[in-house]
């Protein structure tokens, strides 16, 4: 799974954390992910819809959960679908904290992406060609399982709706966990580490007074 975690309380949106699915669909590495905009501008082409921008922008500056297809380029400007999932996450006030995208590749099951160069380099028979082959792969991908797959049992209801749906009731919470401390740890500001600095300042004061007192009238 491809997803990334951005900052929902910051202009833009900054990419704060990006998993190894989302470098590899990107081609970006992590270092030039950070900071950048989740709305994924960087990754926007000629052929991206203007109505999906605004759809993802949206859903960012509203706050509201968005599914939706978009077409985005990777760094090699290769042009990929991708479904993409925006959940907020919320800290336990309630305030969204964080944004939660994940990414899809659904570039197999969508028509041929053809820019000008291909157009132009590919006859209408071999594009058609091309297109069949394509096809005949992602059927066989999606080949009847094997007697080892999992059956499917047809008096229970699917759950796949349920996992491909994100709703508040499987959208995580970040919440802050109070601080524990071992208890062999000695803090700073505890009763016991008080008493023990006074003690130890007075007893620095008894010995740079009392004692070159005593060796010097004694």
């Amino acid at each position: 799974t491809a997803f990334i975690l951005s900052n929902a309380q910051i202009v833009e949106y900054p990419i704060v954390y990006s998993n190894d699915g989302f470098t590899k669909i990107s081609g970006y590495l992590r270092a030039d992910l950070m900071s950048k905009s989740s709305t994924c501008n960087f990754m926007y082409g000629e052929l991206t819809s203007a109505d999906t921008q605004s759809k993802i922008r949206d859903a960012l500056e509203n706050c509201h959960i968005e599914q939706i297809e978009v077409l985005l380029y990777k760094k090699n400007k290769t042009p990929i679908w991708v479904f993409m999932q925006i959940a907020p996450i919320t800290n336990e006030r309630d305030t969204v904290v964080l944004y939660l995208c994940t990414f899809t590749d659904i570039t197999a099951l969508k028509q041929p992406i053809e820019t000008e160069d291909t157009k132009g380099g590919l006859s209408k028979f071999a594009r058609i060609a091309k297109s069949v082959t394509r096809n005949r792969s992602i059927l066989m991908n999606f080949a009847t399982p094997t007697a080892k797959s999992i059956q499917i049992d047809p008096t229970k209801p699917s759950q796949l709706p349920n996992l491909l749906n994100l709703s508040a009731e499987v959208l995580p919470s970040y919440r802050q966990e109070a601080p524990s401390t071992p208890p062999h740890i000695i803090l700073h500001y505890c009763t016991f580490k008080t008493v023990w600095d006074w003690v130890i300042l007075l007893l620095t004061f008894y010995t740079s007074l009392l004692v070159p007192y005593h060796a010097a009238f004694r």
